[in-house]
């Protein structure tokens, strides 16, 4: 299996799941199983999420719902010899109240179930509210996504919320949820890109959003193929990728923050340093500080 061949490597075994959710159009227990779905008062399937052309989403209080989800889990952690489950797309279990329960009590128990679940094996919470996440998972995300550009879609600039996809979002996310590591869960910060094509970052932001990953976070991924990496980005893998003894002193916002510039006072390696940028452009000082 690929989590055999995964371990033969040395290395644990995860995998990605959306355990609550079923494509829409196309889920056969969508065909066989409707009863299974929650519904909107109008008798139709709640739309979960809709990432991925959009999904409906299975109801934790249907015995039978809760009994093939832990067939789901026996199979992917026990036949398959997966270690760890990203969960992803967990808030669609609580989007409107239900069943006379509020939507953080819907929330905090179905991550009591998922933990049930899965035993003592590692849980990477995706996509849920941070609360009922405490002391259930292992690690979680606490950032919104990044995009395939630093500052996000062109409507990332009406500031519609904090959590829309873009790197300076999920800088932003990182720096100010960072006393959740450690206490909650492991902080996952999302993804960080050093690739040279099918981007528009420039290599100064790819750094910045790297170190700051390897800052606040204890998760990190990147979303590139690393064997096609020159031997410089190969380093800054390497680089990111190592254990940070840094030991945060300072974070703040310089001036108005309605001007984007931050700085973060920190020891690593013995040396106090100062890094200074601007959440907006991704310009800072990281060439001088890493």
């Amino acid at each position: 299996t690929i989590a055999d061949a995964v371990h033969r490597e040395g290395y644990l075994a995860g995998i990605w799941l959306a355990p609550f959710n079923v494509q829409r159009g196309k889920s056969r227990i969508l065909k066989e199983h409707p009863d299974w779905l929650i519904r909107n008062p109008d008798g139709k399937p709640q739309l979960g999420c809709v990432a991925w052309g959009g999904a409906y989403t299975l109801d934790i209080y249907n015995p039978e719902v809760r009994e093939h989800l832990k067939k789901v889990f026996d199979a992917v952690l026990n036949d398959w010899g997966y270690d760890m489950v990203k969960l992803d797309f967990l808030y669609s279990q609580c989007r409107t109240p239900r069943d006379n329960k509020t939507r953080g009590t819907i929330m905090c128990e179905a991550m009591d179930f998922l933990r049930e679940c899965v035993g003592d094996k590692l849980i990477l919470g995706c996509g849920v509210p941070l609360g009922p996440a405490f002391g259930v998972v292992d690690a979680c995300r606490i950032s919104c996504d990044v995009d395939l550009s630093y500052g996000g879609k062109f409507y990332n600039s009406m500031s519609i919320n904090n959590e829309l996809p873009s790197a300076q979002n999920a800088i932003n996310n990182s720096m100010f949820r960072r006393h959740l590591n450690g206490r909650a869960f492991l902080n996952d910060p999302d993804v960080f890109f050093l690739r040279d094509h099918n981007l528009t970052f420039t290599w100064e932001q790819k750094l910045l959003l790297a170190k700051i990953n390897n800052l606040f976070g204890r998760v990190l991924f990147v979303s590139d193929d690393a064997g096609e990496y020159s031997e410089a980005e190969l380093e800054v893998l390497k680089e990111t990728f190592r254990e940070s003894d840094a030991k945060i002193l300072d974070v703040k916002c310089v001036g108005a923050r309605a001007d984007g510039n931050y700085e973060i006072k920190f020891i690593e390696n013995g040396e106090e340093k100062l890094l200074y940028f601007n959440l907006f452009t991704g310009a800072s000082n990281i060439l001088e500080v890493r």
